[in-house]
């Protein structure tokens, strides 16, 4: 699910977008929308991509079912892993149906070099092994196995990463949100789970897109106004020498500071600090915080910030 950061990084992009020559605001609040809504196609595609790979497990069984000389172990294969609950869970799925339905251009079948090398690595571990000729296996069990398969041979791969950037430029930044809303979905999922198991919602409140929204447009209107507060504190720097993204993040964070009311400046100020170390460099995090710290303090006496007695994110 995405948090307030998440939507702050989406925010400053559009901004950065923005900033770059895309200055049409309402086009550039467009895309930002149709960019947070893809996530939930994306992390419904990275969940058949798990059904994918039981389907490369079952196309290997019947291939040794029907060789002429089957050795014993295709003669009678191992079913366990392609019947492993979590994946006849992730099929009886309407919402994954209607996925695979309305987006058949994002269908693993089209890419099945994929799944197919996901699984051939997977047969060859040593975690598949054990977890095939274990005696018994609790339905825990089954479902740590798929967490394994995701965390060790899915969420790490390269190529499937660039298969991801090359089929929408946004979704390599959003793959990693994608892939931790999959873990939860399996990690959710228990021995009653069934076709009528809801998987999780991109966004659990919608009031949190119009806090992306108003964030850019006051990022963008009061646009003077908080350079100059960026200027005036930051010592020894001109504000034309400061790197774009590092200039936008404060921008925001002077935003919130002055014109959310529901949100506490400590947590704006972290916030912008972990954007920083995701989007710019352990160096720039050092500079926003202290520029911020020290824009705080002095919109503070001067009596700017106002904040509600009770705080939101």
């Amino acid at each position: 699910m995405l948090g307030r950061r998440q939507l702050r990084a989406k925010a400053m992009q559009t901004l950065y977008a923005y900033y770059r020559g895309n200055n049409n605001p309402r086009a550039n609040e467009k895309n930002m929308m149709n960019g947070i809504y893809e996530i939930q196609d994306l992390y419904h595609l990275m969940l058949d991509l798990l059904l994918a790979v039981k389907y490369e497990a079952e196309a290997s069984i019947q291939k040794g079912l029907e060789k002429n000389l089957p050795s014993a172990e295709e003669a009678n294969p191992n079913y366990r892993f392609v019947n492993n609950p979590i994946f006849k869970v992730l099929e009886s799925n309407p919402e994954l149906n209607e996925f695979r339905e309305k987006h058949g251009e994002l269908s693993w079948a089209i890419e099945s070099s994929y799944p197919s090398k996901i699984f051939k690595a997977l047969k060859n571990s040593e975690e598949y092994k054990k977890y095939q000729s274990a005696e018994n296996v609790s339905f825990n069990q089954h479902r740590r196995f798929i967490i394994r398969l995701y965390k060790d041979f899915i969420a790490p791969s390269e190529e499937i990463y660039s298969y991801i950037e090359d089929k929408k430029i946004n979704w390599a930044e959003d793959l990693a949100i994608a892939n931790t809303m999959v873990l939860n979905t399996i990690q959710s999922f228990i021995a009653k789970s069934d076709e009528n198991t809801k998987l999780l919602k991109l966004l659990l409140d919608e009031s949190h897109l119009e806090f992306t929204k108003e964030l850019v447009r006051e990022s963008i209107a009061h646009e003077v106004e908080l350079n100059e507060i960026i200027k005036n504190n930051a010592s020894n720097w001109e504000i034309d020498r400061i790197a774009l993204i590092d200039k936008i993040l404060m921008q925001m964070a002077l935003a919130e500071f002055l014109y959310f009311p529901n949100i506490p400046p400590k947590v704006t100020i972290n916030e912008y600090i972990e954007i920083a170390k995701d989007f710019s460099t352990e160096n720039s995090a050092i500079f926003i915080n202290g520029i911020l710290d020290k824009s705080l303090k002095d919109l503070t006496e001067k009596d700017k910030v106002r904040k509600s007695a009770r705080g939101l994110m």
